[in-house]
């Protein structure tokens, strides 16, 4: 009974502060892409900004008409198509080896077979993949696929651990929160000089981690 009376009040607070942020920073719905593009796409995002991030992927997609010509390309030319992302090396690697083994596996260059598998079995089978966490998992089910799971990135991480985020926050909440987290991590709660003075939800914040300023 108290465990229960203790997800009923996190659920709340959750909702609260979904609801304040929401007046501050409204969450918008991404335009949903297919699985493998957004899957190669939040490759590309790996430790660089969302501007790199985009200008390497119009690169990739101006360059090759499907994922199938990445494949037959000559050695070395994908890391150069995508060095405005950054790490071009090692992306390209993590890219070629995810096409290769779903050609390989299945036969066709597709995750349309995610559609099949629970939340759990997708980001497992996802993760097997070289190259590829959690939080790369997590952004194809919610963005490609409208799952109501939170990618947690290096915003939404100092507020929640993405499994045990999943199980207290509303699964309707799930997309929209992490979204809101991101604004909010991104303009306000900065990780080394939070504006706690100009947060909506200081009040409902334990601030876990912030030090006071002398």
């Amino acid at each position: 009974m108290a465990d229960s009376r203790g997800r009923q009040d996190s659920g709340d607070r959750i909702r609260a502060i979904a609801s304040r942020l929401a007046c501050v920073h409204p969450a918008t719905r991404k335009v949903r892409r297919d699985p493998l593009d957004e899957l190669i796409l939040t490759i590309l995002s790996q430790n660089t900004s969302d501007a790199n991030c985009y200008r390497g992927w119009e690169a990739l997609r101006d360059r090759y008409a499907d994922w199938e010509a990445v494949l037959a390309a000559p050695e070395g030319q994908l890391e150069e198509t995508i060095r405005p992302a950054g790490l071009a090396r090692q992306k390209s690697a993590t890219i070629l080896s995810v096409l290769e083994r779903l050609r390989s596996e299945r036969g066709r260059l597709s995750l349309n077979h995610l559609d099949q598998m629970k939340n759990d079995e997708a980001i497992d089978y996802l993760t097997s993949f070289k190259g590829v966490g959690v939080k790369t998992a997590a952004c194809v089910l919610c963005f490609a696929m409208g799952r109501d799971v939170i990618p947690v990135d290096t915003h939404v991480h100092r507020l929640a651990i993405r499994r045990i985020v999943n199980e207290i926050v509303p699964p309707e909440l799930r997309y929209k929160l992490h979204v809101l987290l991101i604004g909010h991590g991104r303009k306000v709660c900065d990780a080394r000089r939070p504006k706690c003075d100009a947060c909506v939800v200081s009040g409902l914040c334990p601030k876990v981690g912030i030090r006071e300023s002398a």
